[in-house]
């Protein structure tokens, strides 16, 4: 019989809420675990979202609406401790008629009774606005602006965190899905249809999308309602701060969605919210294209470039509408995070604090750690020129080969991989010049032919041999 690996703590799923926690237990003398049934970290939920660091989340009273607020800053100490690329910025409440005009006083004063003066609200006339923003539209006729929002680059964050967690001891398993949990005296055995089996002393459901599943493993019960949203990616920001139209009835299901950027400087608009069945349905319909286009063009005046690209993700809606992080009622060795969808990238720190303080009082043992390693910085051509080596592959994102080859030694083993890491094939030719040289170099640095390199793993082929 072989022998079964024993952890202290085995975290499902490697988005942002089981990294964030992981990288949270990982400062504490533990033997950690972490299950993703993706062949790469961050693939599940947090690979669709806008990468924004939010500040207002309604109903203010909410858990999420808290923890967004905890997390705001401490998540931005973790990108600056993991030198994770981002920006700061703030977000304007567009006042679109005289409705919202005559409302915006009040508004305001709700938003600065709730926020408490920990992020800082101000009402902006419209000449002011004109010279901060000169691309609002003229038919914007005040605005309301809220400091405190950032837009990172989440990718380098998730991936600046798993590099962060596997110099410092903690153990990952990709590409496997659990599938069965049982209850034993000391420990629970996790089985994963890897054929792999795991014994812990506690386990986290940090599953995202499919916490869930996970959670009917355990004798819990939970459904989500799966909300699919659409981003467009266009050639150029038309703005320096987030745009939101102003709206006096909110859907507590979104935020309404805004006209954003990218921490590298595309625009970003979106999201819409659509409800859908399938929990793989990532498909973009011409509807989506149209409303996003419809409702945030009438904020802008300035054309936003080609669009390059639109993605979609899905996000786990619980039947409350707000975080649920919960211990099992089977054990309280257990703790359940149900319904990441956002504002959950913004709460990851705050949420991991509150399992960690589940874990605690469940008997968790938590003795510091003082031989923590940082993480090597991953260089890019296009922040740092004088740090570039080698060729630059990719014209549009200016990557260079020697970036293609380092996210190969840094675990990349698809070409998806290779493309969140660096920014490769993600610029406005979609890869159109650079694709092909870009597999040869991956596969050159893994040692197999380019028809084995695949988009994400799987069936995912890219070359078609003969």
């Amino acid at each position: 019989m072989s022998k079964i690996d024993v952890y202290d703590v085995v975290i499902v799923g490697a988005g942002i809420c089981g990294l964030i926690t992981a990288y949270k237990l990982a400062h504490y003398k533990l033997n950690i675990l972490v299950i993703d049934m993706n062949i790469e970290p961050g693939w599940g939920v947090s690979k669709g979202h806008a990468a924004i660091v939010h500040v207002i989340q309604l109903p203010f009273k909410s858990l999420k609406s808290k923890l967004a607020r905890e997390g705001n800053r401490e998540l931005l100490k973790i990108c600056e401790y993991l030198k994770v690329r981002y920006r700061k910025t703030s977000t304007l409440l567009l006042a679109m008629n005289l409705l919202h005009l005559l409302a915006l006083p009040l508004i305001y004063l709700y938003l600065k009774l709730n926020l408490k003066g920990e992020f800082k609200s101000r009402i902006i006339g419209r000449r002011t606005l004109r010279r901060i923003e000169p691309n609002v539209s003229d038919k914007v006729l005040a605005a309301i602006e809220v400091d405190g929002y950032a837009v990172i680059d989440s990718f380098d964050l998730i991936y600046g965190l798993y590099e962060f967690l596997k110099i410092n001891s903690v153990h990952f398993v990709f590409g496997e899905k659990v599938v069965r949990i049982d209850f034993q005296e000391d420990f629970l055995k996790i089985y994963t249809d890897g054929g792999r089996e795991f014994l812990s002393r506690y386990l986290v459901n940090a599953g995202g999308l499919y916490a869930d599943e996970v959670a009917r493993l355990l004798g819990d019960y939970v459904e989500f309602e799966l909300g699919k949203g659409v981003m467009i990616v266009f050639e150029k920001q038309v703005s320096d701060r987030l745009l939101s139209p102003l709206t006096l009835r909110p859907d507590p299901k979104t935020k309404g969605g805004a006209v954003m950027f990218t921490w590298d400087g595309k625009g970003l608009w979106g999201p819409n919210l659509r409800i859908v069945r399938d929990k793989n349905d990532l498909s973009i319909e011409e509807s989506d294209v149209n409303t996003i286009i419809s409702r945030f063009s009438k904020l802008v005046k300035a054309d936003p470039g080609i669009p390059i690209k639109a993605y979609s993700g899905i996000r786990p809606i619980p039947p409350i509408n707000d975080f649920i992080i919960t211990y099992s009622k089977k054990s309280r060795r257990i703790v359940n995070i149900l319904g990441t969808e956002s504002p959950a990238l913004t709460s990851s720190p705050a949420i991991a604090r509150v399992v960690l303080e589940k874990l605690k009082e469940a008997g968790l043992e938590l003795i510091p750690r003082e031989d923590i390693v940082e993480r090597i910085v991953f260089h890019r051509f296009r922040d740092k020129p004088e740090c570039g080596k080698s060729r630059l592959i990719c014209i549009c994102n200016r990557v260079t080969e020697e970036e293609v080859r380092e996210a190969v030694r840094r675990g990349s083993k698809t070409l998806q991989g290779v493309m969140f890491r660096t920014g490769v094939c993600m610029g406005v030719c979609q890869g159109s010049r650079c694709l092909s040289e870009v597999i040869e170099v991956i596969s050159d640095e893994l040692r197999v032919k380019p028809s084995n390199i695949t988009l994400r793993g799987g069936g995912s082929w890219i070359v078609k041999t003969s």
